[in-house]
């Protein structure tokens, strides 16, 4: 197993914050629900910044740090919310 494989499995089996941000800032994608809401994190490197959208609706910010301390996901912030997060996808 290399180290890329070991932070993928800390960030499903813990929900590493330091996992999450280690593999949005290196490409990866993420899909999860929280509360029957649709959620995908991505980042878009030419324009350097990372949106969250829920249900289909985007909001930006400028790192995947920013995106943790603001979020939110309907009325939670993304950090409360992430506790009750099912992580789905990692693409």
């Amino acid at each position: 197993m290399n180290v890329h494989e070991l932070i993928v499995n800390e960030l499903f089996e813990t929900k590493s914050l330091a996992a999450l941000i280690f593999l949005i800032d290196n490409g990866r994608e993420l899909e999860f629900t929280v509360d029957k809401n649709e959620c995908f994190i991505t980042r878009d490197n030419s324009k350097k910044y990372v949106s969250l959208y829920v249900n289909n609706n985007e909001s930006s910010f400028d790192s995947v740090c920013e995106l943790i301390e603001n979020a939110m996901i309907e009325d939670i912030r993304f950090l409360a919310a992430w506790n009750k997060a099912e992580l789905m996808y990692l693409l």
